[in-house]
């Protein structure tokens, strides 16, 4: 078909015969399909020059192969069907040239010869891309099962007979295929075959074998990878090894991605995951995944999210995704299973991502840990029933949950499977105040975890004015404090004021109701010094003297 205009409206279904020595062309023409209009071409389909058009906006169903230049350009909303239904049945059918967006997401449109909705439905459940980069893209879906026959796409080069040797890692296949909708799901990639429920194993259709492009938006979203290798077999690193990138705001423009088997992510042992020793590091059993920003260098934060399909993993309870060998984003985000497992905070391009974990957890196993007030203090308990290369605990304290101090170091007394109680007695505590304690397990190579969190505070004494029950806060201070006091009885209480040479300074009589009661005392214009507060019961006459710095 030479230069001029071919135009298929709604005449029902259209046939154009061709066999692949008998090819349909488009050598520069404008082939126009309206809506509606069903064309089926049996054979090759050629696109070429710049004046070769197709505006789609029907069904183009093709049984053979599709062919076309670098100026050859795409328009329309219509489908695309690769098929070979009724000839060329059990045949390899492939796309070569450049059936793509020549440029960033930019050019969509414009210098594009990509289609608007592809739809597979090859009957050998394949179907190739030939030539090197930028093959074929869709700027809205791709169906992998629009035959009924589950496809995959392989971005590599393929003769048309003989036997089909594909390469073992994503880095050597030749060709890449592109989704340009921006939009950041799975939407674009119809009857995929990703599962978010544990490991791909098995999971062996419905993806990109080789290289993945896919445009992000510059607002960011979570934009899937629906990459992976051969088939899956047992042990084998193949099938779907699916993997998001959840892109904030971003410039990145264009992301490709692809899987490697048997690449090595080891790094320098180091301690995370709250202190965990991380040695051990599965791109020998999981592979690895590569991004790259196409028009580069691309800014922005994001995490990535990755499914391995492999059985090969070890057994850890804690894992963590690596990028460039390297421990990046952000610190201590780990996960429990390495299906699924995210790290958040990572920036920049290019990157290889893969999992790492601790051959072994910290060398404790611990029973239980309670906190349990008495009387005048609070007894923090916890129970092991075995250490291994265990140097001693540090027990944090809280006051409000989330900011804890440290409180005391312990001695590890050391032994496997044999049953160690420790005990602390925490005596600077105050009624009324929840106290949060927790305890950190260091092994002597400096690794450590934490316990859970536990909590007791002191509630009940007995009747009449006890040291315990009087709280002076804040203590030390630069201004005015207050003066708390519990009792289980009303108490007629009489307060002085003294400085260190024995001078008063301040007195007031007051009752202590039932309960706790606070008092304000004005010591704003007082001298830096310190000062000693004396109550006085006037019916028992029991007396406490508390301590007071004044800053």
């Amino acid at each position: 078909m030479k230069k001029g205009l071919v135009c298929i409206g709604l005449l029902g279904a259209v046939t154009l015969n061709a066999q692949h020595n008998n090819e349909f062309y488009n050598d520069g023409a404008l082939v126009h399909v309206q809506a509606g209009a069903d064309i089926h071409v049996w054979g090759d389909v050629h696109m070429r020059g710049a004046t070769g058009l197709l505006e789609n906006y029907g069904l183009v169903r093709t049984q053979g192969n599709s062919y076309s230049d670098n100026l050859f350009q795409q328009r329309g909303t219509g489908t695309y069907r690769i098929e070979n239904s009724n000839v060329n049945i059990a045949e390899r059918q492939f796309v070569q040239g450049s059936y793509a967006v020549r440029g960033g997401q930019a050019v969509t449109g414009v210098n594009d010869g990509s289609f608007y909705n592809l739809e597979l439905a090859n009957s050998q459940g394949v179907v190739y891309l030939v030539g090197v980069g930028n093959v074929a893209d869709v700027r809205n879906q791709v169906n992998f099962s629009a035959g009924g026959v589950q496809n995959r796409i392989i971005t590599h080069d393929v003769a048309m007979t003989g036997p089909i040797v594909n390469p073992a890692n994503g880095s050597s296949y030749s060709s890449v295929f592109g989704d340009m909708n921006p939009v950041g799901s799975l939407a674009a990639f119809q009857n995929n075959t990703v599962t978010l429920m544990g490991s791909m194993s098995g999971i062996d259709a419905g993806y990109i074998q080789g290289r993945l492009r896919r445009a992000i938006a510059a607002g960011g979203g979570q934009y899937g990878f629906v990459v992976g290798l051969e088939p899956a077999g047992a042990g084998a690193q193949r099938g779907v090894q699916y993997a998001r990138f959840d892109v904030a705001a971003n410039n990145y423009d264009v992301v490709t991605g692809y899987f490697q088997s048997g690449s090595s992510n080891a790094a320098a042992t180091a301690l995370e995951c709250s202190g965990n020793t991380i040695d051990y590091f599965g791109g020998t059993d999981s592979g690895e995944w590569f991004f790259t920003e196409n028009a580069g260098p691309g800014a922005g934060t994001y995490t990535v999210q990755v499914w391995p399909q492999d059985d090969n993993l070890i057994a850890s309870a804690i894992w963590l995704v690596t990028k460039n060998n390297a421990f990046l984003g952000t610190p201590n985000d780990c996960g429990p299973s390495p299906y699924g497992l995210p790290r958040t905070g990572f920036t920049g391009m290019p990157g290889e991502f893969s999992v790492a974990a601790p051959t072994s957890l910290l060398p404790i196993e611990l029973l239980d840990i309670n906190a349990t007030g008495i009387v005048d203090h609070i007894d923090v308990t916890w129970n092991v029933a075995s250490e291994v290369n265990l140097s001693h605990y540090e027990l944090e304290r809280s006051e409000d949950g989330s900011s804890f101090n440290h409180l005391a170091n312990i001695d590890a007394t050391g032994g496997q499977n044999v049953f160690q109680s420790y005990t602390y007695h925490d005596m600077d505590v105050r009624f009324f105040q929840n106290y949060y304690y927790r305890v950190r397990s260091v092994d002597f190579d400096g690794a450590y975890d934490y316990s859970p969190v536990v909590v007791a505070s002191l509630t009940k004494i007995e009747g009449g004015l006890d040291a315990n029950s009087v709280v002076l806060y804040p203590n030390p201070s630069f201004t005015d404090f207050s003066l708390s006091i519990y009792s289980s009885e009303n108490l007629n209480l009489d307060m002085e004021v003294h400085n260190s040479v024995g001078q008063l300074v301040s007195q007031r009589s007051f009752v202590a109701h039932v309960g706790n009661t606070a008092l304000n005392v004005e010591s704003n214009e007082w001298a830096p010094a310190v000062y000693y507060v004396t109550l006085r019961d006037a019916v028992s006459g029991q007396t406490v003297v508390k301590k007071f710095i004044k800053n």
